[in-house]
C-alpha cells in the first residue's frame, strides 16, 4: 500500500515538473527587460524550493523515524546524513561572498549572503555529481572484479 502511494506522490510531482517547466520554456518572455527573462521563471523557482524542502524533509524525517522501528538501519541513515552535512560545510567554506561587477545591473540580490547561498548550492552539487560519477564507476569495477 505504501509503495503504491509512493509512486502515485512520485508521478504527480513529475507531472507538476513537466507541466511547469513546459510553461517556462514556451511561456514566453516578460517585455521590456535588459536580458531575456521567461514568465514563468518565479514558478518554477517556487516549485524547486517546494521539492527541495521536500527533500529535506524526507532526509530527516525517515531516519528518525527508522530509528524506533530499526535501530542498526537507522545508524547509516544518519551516517549517510552526516556525510551530506560535512559535503555541504565543505562547499560553504569554498563559497566566496566578494560582490559581482555585472554591467547593467540594479538589483539587490548581489549582496555577500546571497552568493555564499549560491555558491554553496553550486558547490555542493559538483560534490555531489562527482561522488555519484565515483561510485557509478566503483560499483561497475568491483562488478568485474567479483
Amino acid at each position: 500500500m505504501t509503495e503504491k502511494i509512493l509512486k502515485i506522490v512520485t508521478i504527480v510531482m513529475f507531472a507538476i515538473t513537466v507541466v511547469i517547466l513546459g510553461f517556462f520554456i514556451f511561456g514566453g518572455e516578460v517585455p521590456d527587460q535588459v536580458y531575456t527573462t521567461p514568465v514563468y521563471a518565479a514558478s518554477l523557482l517556487n516549485w524547486a524550493y517546494i521539492l527541495f524542502i521536500i527533500a529535506v524533509a524526507a532526509a530527516v524525517i525517515f531516519p528518525i523515524t527508522r530509528l524506533f522501528t530499526r535501530p542498526k538501519q537507522a545508524m547509516k541513515s544518519f551516517i549517510g546524513l552526516a556525510v551530506l552535512v560535512v559535503v555541504v560545510l565543505i562547499a560553504y567554506a569554498m563559497a566566496d561572498g566578494t560582490p559581482m561587477n555585472i554591467i547593467g545591473y540594479t538589483g539587490t540580490d548581489n549582496v555577500p549572503s546571497r552568493l555564499i547561498f549560491s555558491d554553496t548550492i553550486i558547490y555542493t552539487m559538483y560534490i555531489l555529481f562527482g561522488g555519484a560519477i565515483i561510485a557509478i564507476f566503483a560499483t561497475e569495477l568491483l562488478r568485474k572484479i567479483r
